[in-house]
Order: C-alpha cells, then sequence, then structure tokens
C-alpha cells in the first residue's frame, strides 16, 4: 500500500492528543465520602476496573478515527503495475480543430468534452504535477511546463483553431522536448483520418502514450472541396462561369442541397445539388454581371449538425493585368506575341537581347527567354536573383544553343545538346497532372498530338508536362524558388508543330495564370505557411496590416524583389475577409477558409489506433468524466482506499459517541 498525498501522514502526530487528555485525565483523583466504610474496598475496585476499561475503549475509538481520518486525506492505495507518479511531467495534446465543434454527446461538442478530461487529469494527479498541454496552435505556452493552476487558467481561454495538424506534426512538436524519462502523453483528439499520418508514429518504449478518441454522435457532412473559374481572366464583357465541387464525405445521399452564391454580399446565383455518399459534384454559376476590381464572394448552404464549413469566402480581382516580358535574339514577330497580345489580359513587352532594360525583368510576372543562341553573364545574373525572388522563367531553346551559358541558369545544369532527328509524336498529357486540370472539357486520352524533335535534354523527368512517345521531355517545370519552365525545341516548324496546335494556346495560358502573382487565387486556407502579394516597390520601414472590422493583426513579413511575403498568423485568423492594408491603402482582400480536411470526420477505430501509434500505447474507452476517472485510478493508480478509510472513521467516531452515551 501506498499513498497518492503522504505529506498528510504527517497528521498522525494529532494522535498525540487524545493519548496526553486520557494520561491527565487519569491522574486526578476524587474524595468520596461514605456514611459506612465496610464495603469500601469492594466499590473502589469495581468502580476503577469500569472506568478504567470505558476510559481506554474511548481512548482507541479516538485514536482510530484521527488516524483513518489522516489516511483519508493522504489517499492510501494498492499500486497497479503502472504506477501514476513514476513522473510527475506530463504532456497533453489537447485537439482544438474546427471538427472539434462536432457533437459527441447531446449538447456537448467534443472540445468541450477533452477540456473536460484535461480537468479531470488535473483532479487524479498530485498537485505538484506539471503539464505541458499543446494545442493545434503550437504557441508559445506549450513551450513550458505549467503548474495546475496555470493550466486552468488556460482551459478557460481555449477556443478553436483554424489550424489543422497532422499525428506526424503532433509526435514531432511533443518529441522536440521529452522531458525526463517515463513522461505520461495524454493525446486527446478526435482521430480524423483526413490528418492521420501516412506512416506509423513511434515513441520510446519509456514514454506512455494514452490516447483518448472522441466519437461524433454523427459523421455525415457536406463541405466544398474547392472552387474555381472556367475562364480565369475577367476581362471586357466576360461573364465568368463559377465551378464549386461539394463533396460528401457521409454514409447517406444527399438530396438537393440548395447553394448559394453571394458577390459583395448580393445573392448573385443559386442552385442545388444531390451528391451521392462519400462522393463529389460540380455544380456551375454563372455570375451574369461584369467585375470590377476587388469583388468578395460567399458560397452558403445549410447543412447539420456541423457548420462551420457551411459558408466558403473567395475573391474574384478583375483588375490586375499579367505582366509578360519576351526576350529574344531579333525583333521579329513571335508565336509567343501572338499568344499573349490581348491587352485586356497581358501587359505584354517584346525586346531583344541588345535592347533590353534589366530592371523591367523584376516587375514581369513571367519572363521568355525566346530562341537565344548564347546567354550573357548580365543576363543570367539577374534572371537568377528574379527566379530566387519567386520570378517564373520560361526557356525556350534555339537550334544551336550554347549550353554552356544555359548551364548557368539555376535548375538547368543537367542541359545538353540533343542530336537533331525526325519529329516524333508527344504523347497525351497527363490529364491528373494539376498543370492541366480544367484545361480541357472532355480529357480525351485519344487527344491528336503535335510532333517535335528535341535540340536539348535535360535527362529524365517523371513530371514532366509534355513528352515524347519514346518518352523524352518536352516540356517540363521546375520548382527553383520561383517556377522555370523548359521546352525541349525552338517553336519553329523544323523543329515542332507544338505551336500551331490547339494545345499550345491554352498551355501558355495556364503558364501565364501560375506565373500571376498569388493576389489571384480565389481564396487561401488558414492552415497555409506564407501568402504571396506583389507590390510595386520596397515598403521602406511601413508593415502591412491585416483588417477585418475592428481586429487588426500584423504578421510576420519580409519583401522578396516585387513580392511581399506574409507570414499566415493561423491561430489568429477566422474564416472570412482579411484587408492586406498599407498605411491607408488597399493592397488586395484576402478570403481565407478552414481546411476541407478538417470537414472530413471521418475517424479512426480503436483497433486502427493501435496499429498507427507504436510503442507503450493505452487506448480509453471511456463515455464521461467519471469513467475516464475511473479507469485511469484502475490502471495507474490502483485500488483506492480512502473511501474505506473515510468508512472507519465515522464508525470509530460512532462508537466513541455510543461509549460515552450508554456505557456507565
Amino acid at each position: 500500500m501506498t499513498f497518492l498525498y503522504p505529506g498528510f501522514l504527517f497528521g498522525l502526530f494529532a494522535l498525540a492528543i487524545p493519548v496526553i487528555i486520557h494520561l491527565f485525565n487519569f491522574r486526578r483523583t476524587k474524595k468520596i465520602y461514605f456514611s459506612n466504610t465496610l464495603f469500601l474496598k469492594k466499590v473502589k475496585e469495581a468502580s476503577s476496573s469500569r472506568l478504567r476499561l470505558k476510559h481506554y475503549l474511548i481512548l482507541a475509538s479516538r485514536l482510530l478515527f484521527l488516524f483513518f481520518l489522516v489516511t483519508a486525506f493522504a489517499q492510501p492505495f494498492i499500486p497497479s503495475e503502472k504506477n501514476l507518479t513514476s513522473s510527475l511531467q506530463n504532456v497533453i495534446y489537447l485537439d482544438n480543430s474546427w471538427s472539434m465543434s462536432n457533437e459527441v454527446d447531446e449538447d456537448l461538442t467534443a472540445l468541450n468534452a477533452a477540456t473536460a478530461y484535461v480537468e479531470e487529469l488535473l483532479e487524479i494527479y498530485p498537485e505538484d504535477a506539471e503539464y505541458k498541454v499543446i494545442t493545434n496552435d503550437f504557441e508559445s505556452f506549450s513551450n513550458t511546463f505549467k503548474s495546475k493552476l496555470e493550466v486552468s487558467d488556460y482551459l478557460t481561454e481555449l477556443r478553436f483553431s483554424g489550424s489543422s495538424r497532422t499525428d506526424e506534426e503532433v509526435s514531432n512538436r511533443i518529441k522536440n522536448d521529452p522531458g525526463e524519462a517515463g513522461q505520461d502523453i495524454y493525446w486527446i483528439s478526435d482521430f480524423q483520418r483526413s490528418v492521420s499520418a501516412q506512416q506509423p508514429i513511434s515513441f520510446d518504449s519509456a514514454v506512455r502514450i494514452n490516447l483518448l478518441p472522441l466519437y461524433f454522435n454523427a459523421t455525415d457532412n457536406v463541405h466544398v472541396d474547392s472552387v474555381y473559374l472556367d475562364n480565369p481572366f475577367l476581362i471586357g464583357d466576360t461573364k465568368p462561369k463559377l465551378n464549386v465541387i461539394m463533396e460528401n464525405t457521409g454514409t447517406e445521399e444527399i438530396q438537393d442541397l440548395v447553394v448559394k452564391v453571394l458577390l459583395n454580399e448580393v445573392e448573385v446565383a443559386t442552385g442545388s445539388a444531390t451528391i451521392q455518399s462519400n462522393d463529389r459534384t460540380l455544380i456551375t454559376f454563372d455570375l451574369a454581371f461584369d467585375l470590377q476590381g476587388i469583388n468578395q464572394g460567399r458560397i452558403v448552404f445549410e447543412e447539420f449538425p456541423v457548420t462551420f464549413d457551411n459558408d466558403f469566402y473567395f475573391t474574384l480581382n478583375a483588375g490586375r493585368k499579367i505582366n509578360i516580358l519576351e526576350i529574344k535574339e531579333t525583333d521579329r514577330r513571335t508565336h509567343v506575341e501572338n499568344v499573349y497580345g490581348n491587352t485586356d489580359i497581358f501587359n505584354f513587352q517584346s525586346f531583344s537581347t541588345s535592347n533590353l532594360d534589366y530592371g523591367l525583368i523584376n516587375k514581369a510576372d513571367l519572363v521568355i527567354l525566346n530562341g537565344i543562341q548564347s546567354l550573357d553573364v548580365s543576363l543570367t545574373a539577374p534572371l537568377n536573383d528574379y527566379v530566387n525572388d519567386l520570378g517564373n522563367l520560361f526557356v525556350i531553346p534555339a537550334y544551336r544553343p550554347d549550353v554552356t551559358t544555359y548551364r548557368q541558369l539555376n535548375g538547368l545544369g543537367r542541359i545538353t545538346v540533343a542530336d537533331t532527328a525526325a519529329q516524333v509524336t508527344l504523347a497525351p498529357p497527363d490529364f491528373d497532372n494539376p498543370f492541366f486540370r480544367n484545361v480541357f472539357e472532355d480529357n480525351n486520352p485519344g487527344i491528336a498530338m503535335p510532333s517535335a524533335t528535341n535540340t536539348i535534354l535535360w535527362g529524365n523527368d517523371r513530371s514532366a508536362l509534355l513528352r515524347s512517345r519514346s518518352g523524352i521531355p518536352y516540356l517540363s517545370e521546375f520548382d527553383q524558388g520561383g517556377r522555370i519552365y523548359v521546352i525541349g525545341a525552338p517553336l519553329h516548324l523544323n523543329f515542332s508543330t507544338f505551336q500551331n496546335h490547339a494545345l499550345f494556346v491554352p498551355v501558355m495560358y495556364r503558364m501565364a495564370v501560375q506565373s500571376s502573382r498569388s493576389d489571384n487565387r480565389l481564396y487561401h486556407f488558414i492552415d497555409e505557411e506564407y501568402i504571396s502579394i506583389p507590390i510595386d516597390g520596397p515598403l521602406a520601414d511601413q508593415v502591412v496590416r491585416l483588417v477585418r472590422g475592428e481586429e487588426e493583426l500584423i504578421p510576420s513579413q519580409r519583401v522578396l524583389g516585387n513580392n511581399l511575403i506574409l507570414e499566415v498568423p493561423g491561430y489568429l485568423l477566422s474564416a472570412g475577409f482579411y484587408e492586406v492594408m498599407l498605411a491607408d491603402e488597399k493592397l488586395s482582400s484576402l478570403a481565407f477558409n478552414y481546411s476541407p480536411e478538417e470537414s472530413d470526420l471521418r475517424q479512426w477505430e480503436k483497433g486502427s489506433l493501435v496499429n498507427i501509434f507504436k510503442g507503450n500505447v493505452d487506448v480509453f474507452d471511456v463515455s464521461s468524466t467519471e469513467d475516464f476517472s475511473g479507469t485511469i485510478e484502475s490502471k495507474y493508480i490502483g485500488i483506492p482506499l480512502w473511501k474505506y478509510a473515510i468508512i472507519l472513521a465515522l464508525i470509530f467516531l460512532l462508537a466513541e459517541v455510543l461509549l460515552i452515551r450508554f456505557l456507565p
């Protein structure tokens, strides 16, 4: 037997008090006067014997009452094999993502239930125990161990977080500061399948992992998976079509779900959809009016019981054009100029290498090197800086390029000259590649393809956007901070028919759209790390603010070239619109939404969790805080005896009263 609070055992010194009182009473003498002393001796002996027995019984009752009372406060227990008090440092991961707003019981959300479990832990552990509470915000509070009082105060201020964390992210956060050996880790979450790790999560065998899954009453839910325009260029009298992909992650079909589209808080379109279980459907809305400037849009529908994702926010920027800069060998008109000649969409500029203002490079969304025989170092240096600062470059080679100079460009160090041969047909594109998504109305794998013969090669590229039927890459995309696109042949009939094919224009347009600065994105997710916003020049000592009504935030920020990089403060943001303000100037408007992964409420069962988490793992199966407390005590404390101690203390208190009252 051991004690949860052994400090209370010092109270056993109080047992000396009744002993002292009884000893004092025994020494007191009382004179008794008798008229006849004949039977004095017998009366004295009989009275002393009864009184002494009564006093001893009362003394024993009082001592036992105090003993069991003090013992009850010390909370004795028969320890289990897994000792709770082997470590007084405990790590608690409390999932506070928006999926935890779903109910686990009537009028009880998963987050409220999780908070109650943490409060119960604070009562079970000794007062001197310390806790590190980690939430999805990964905030500074979780960097050090806190006392019971500090954690209790923190729980009263806890709110839902827009940050969605995978099991791997959480485990890495815990392992970064493991604390003392043998610590207890309590992992309280809804354990969504959508945010689970791809690989098993392993912990040291000396660490106890206690998983507490919170299972929802219902996991059916409908949410917006993605939103896009069929034509990303909002120009002139164009009536854009807004495509909305709705996903049903539930087990039942959703019929005739009414979906509305609002622009600048005015309802502009309405539709309905029937979505099969565990399926998606596309709804297309015609936005039948001209758009000017930045427009704030919202997709609205009603679906219960999960409501945090019933609004989806987006913006439509109809004002900004895409800046294209072509650098070429001669002044002749090129196929590139024919594609980007629409002045309603593009600000297109074309210069020969002998007549180029290098200052224009950093102002372009996309720079195109077209048919240049040899690249001078005075050109490659600013191009490399431009790409490093998130710029985008498209390289179209000459017939016989000087590949030595081309290799000076970051990412093109493997370029070699190809032996010219007969043109070969290109293979159909991979329509699952995000680059080609929504480019064609009908993704026909039997589409007639152009032919080409490469003048340059760059080795094997499994992710090439286009390749010949023999597998040689023809069009590739490389990430070098910004994007570098490289094509294998000049845009000339002697080497390629690509420039005359129907595929040419959509590929060039998609390249321009992807190169456009990030403020043209329709929406962002709160759990993104960074957002890039175009600026016209340095900000000097000014800082950018995110403003939403009375709410104002100053995120971490830095300038790269003509891009302002904002670190997304996900733990402070809510779904909705935020204006990007520089002093009194509005730079842009950003639409934030919660991660769609949070809307997928499908959960892992208990048996699956045992396979995901490796090590000394226990999975709790409880439905209330009382069950949780009882399970903790039976597993990690053992058999508690304090209740029996209180019962015995009351019994001996009653015995004392009865002895005083009825024993003569």
